[in-house]
């Protein structure tokens, strides 16, 4: 039935409201966020294929917030209107220009080439002259250069750097996987490790080296404040081998064979000590509970000088910062709220099955705020607190432990600003069975505290009141995992319906006690995002055939129990995008043979 619907006819049916969403097309990772001082104004760019409903032609969509809530689309909202930078010259042959088929992923700054603040924007981003490009095929010399736009009038418009491409090659002797996304950031700390005399930028790249010795590498470059447009290569940053992995698989994911849209910022705790972090998206390392191939994950480490001058990252603690569907999650500097911001992109999980129909593909998940979280007082009870995993210990002389990791959550004021009346759900405090408890929506926040779990135990979500569509999520005491059970999501039986996992410990304290679980989870239309004490983060989707799965209630696997407490929802109604139509759709358009190489450089669709 739905193969044979209009294009877009499914435009609104999973469409998420309060998440960042490009109008309508394809969108993949965040590009060029930052806020903007001499404005009051937050920026997020986002890969964009307008008027197709897969990548292809890649360039850059543009909107803007005063609050990360709602946002407004630059140049409007219709077609390609949103677009900011896009590809040269139409390519005609493999002599096309420096950005002729695609303007990847980078990242922005309010600053001048001069390292000023008097208005103008730049932004940095890997151009693309050569297709295909993957991490599993031949690497084109010269495919992927890295260059800068500049805004002289708030980000209205963006003009390519006149001495662009400002790093043309790779670094020498590398036979590389891959080599782009910029991420590019002052960085006073990182100066004092290097010994610098006057301030420098930092540059990163995602990038992997082949073959035997190879996997994914972090190049390092600097230049100096007062020229930006002058880097140097420092070195490898970082040198693990190929999918090699820090601790237990589930627990921290593999690294691949190639790096992508790769992260390296520091963060001070409650004592004022900095912790060093790289977040890295990894290519190739499928498994069959993680059928993706790409895995986002965050590592902090020990960063020293080396002799020739550049930096070396040991990791130390590391896990997945997202165990579902989330990648090519990147962050930025809030100098307004000096805070970590953290966006991440939420593909599709539809199979391919009503692309015409839906019209777009793909969403950030929530804003999420990344902090150091210190923990006093734990104990190993069962060995699981010491392995290499997602905290890092220090031991003291009393047997107890104080840990230490990366938490994100939800960015506060957003959640505060998106949530309409709260409702308690009044129910008994200790659960042998599963039972629904309230009516919801396809759009809200389900919050709940479980405790005490002898079996696996959650929340149910997007349930119709015949039972024939149900989501679970749930908390498995006997392998620290957390579920999202997809088998009876939706009765259209080509959606993915695998059960997504992802690894969580609960910290146990001298006096005995485990911590409860605070589970959050965001539903928006088909996308889902679970948070467990700003430790864990799961992100997926959805697509409910019924109009009537929006009720709610308590899981408990058999022979189970668990405890109850705070179960609360929220109702969102909050459009993130209100100066669009309800149906911002397209005209989808199919690119040409000429247009794509004969469909080599991309689907065309």
């Amino acid at each position: 039935m739905v193969s044979s619907m209009g294009n877009n006819t499914l435009f609104n049916r999973w469409r998420p409201t309060y998440h960042f969403i490009s109008p309508a097309g394809w969108m993949n990772d965040p590009c060029g966020m930052m806020y903007d001082p001499t404005t009051d104004t937050y920026h997020l760019h986002y890969q964009f294929h307008p008027n197709h409903v897969n990548w292809g032609n890649i360039s850059w969509g543009h909107a803007i917030s005063k609050d990360l809530v709602t946002w407004t689309d630059v140049g409007g909202w219709e077609d390609d209107q949103a677009q900011s930078v896009g590809t040269g010259p139409n390519p005609d042959s493999r002599n096309s220009s420096y950005y002729g088929l695609g303007i990847f992923s980078g990242s922005a700054q309010p600053y001048n080439l001069t390292g000023g603040q008097d208005g103008t924007l730049i932004a940095f981003y890997t151009a693309v002259q050569y297709l295909p490009t993957s991490w599993a095929l031949p690497y084109i010399n010269g495919t992927e250069k890295q260059a800068i736009v500049i805004s002289n009038d708030g980000g209205k418009t963006w003009e390519q750097y006149e001495g662009n491409p400002i790093i043309s090659e790779h670094p020498e002797g590398w036979n590389v996987t891959g080599w782009r996304d910029p991420f590019v950031e002052p960085w006073p700390e990182m100066d004092a490790i290097l010994g610098q005399d006057e301030p420098h930028w930092y540059m990163v790249l995602g990038s992997g080296i082949k073959g035997e010795g190879g996997g994914g590498r972090i190049p390092l470059y600097s230049a100096p404040q007062s020229n930006l447009t002058d880097w140097t290569f420092l070195g490898a940053l970082w040198e693990p081998d190929r999918n090699e992995t820090l601790g237990s698989l589930l627990e921290t994911g593999t690294y691949g064979f190639n790096f992508e849209v790769s992260n390296f910022f520091s963060l001070t705790d409650e004592d004022d000590d900095v912790h060093y972090y790289v977040l890295i998206g990894t290519e190739g390392g499928n498994l069959t509970w993680h059928p993706r191939a790409q895995w986002g994950l965050w590592n902090e480490g020990q960063v020293t000088r080396r002799e020739n001058g550049s930096a070396e990252f040991t990791p130390v603690s590391g896990g997945v910062i997202d165990s579902g569907l989330l990648y090519a999650v990147t962050s930025f500097h809030d100098t307004k709220n000096n805070r970590r911001v953290q966006w991440g992109w939420a593909a599709e999980e539809n199979n391919g099955f009503g692309l015409l129909q839906n019209g777009y593909q793909g969403a950030m998940a929530l804003p999420r705020e990344m902090y150091v979280i210190k923990t006093h007082d734990l104990v190993n009870a069962d060995g699981g607190l010491t392995t290499k995993g997602t905290t890092r210990v220090v031991e003291h002389g009393n047997g107890t432990f104080t840990g230490y990791t990366l938490g994100a959550r939800a960015l506060p004021d957003v959640v505060e600003a998106l949530r309409g009346e709260e409702r308690t759900v009044n129910a008994i405090s200790n659960w042998t069975s599963s039972m629904l408890v309230g009516a919801g929506s396809a759009h809200m926040e389900l919050a709940v505290t479980l405790s005490n779990c002898t079996g696996p135990a959650g929340v149910t979500i997007a349930a119709s009141s015949g039972g024939e569509e149900y989501t679970h999520v749930y908390y498995d005491p006997s392998n620290y995992t957390i579920n999202v059970d997809r088998s009876h999501s939706s009765t259209i039986d080509e959606y993915a319906n695998y059960t997504m996992i992802g690894h969580f410990y609960p910290y146990t304290f001298s006096n005995g006690t485990t911590e409860s679980l605070h589970m959050d989870v965001f539903i928006d239309g088909s996308l889902v995002e679970v948070y467990v004490n700003d430790r864990f983060w799961l992100t997926t989707r959805i697509y409910p055939a019924r109009l009537d799965s929006t009720n709610f209630g308590i899981y408990v696997g058999d022979n189970s129990t668990v405890q109850v407490s705070n179960i609360k929802t929220w109702e969102i109604t909050q459009n993130s995008f209100p100066d669009r139509p309800i149906n911002s759709s397209s005209e989808l358009v199919f690119d040409t043979t000429e247009e794509t190489n004969d469909y080599v450089w991309w689907t065309g669709d």
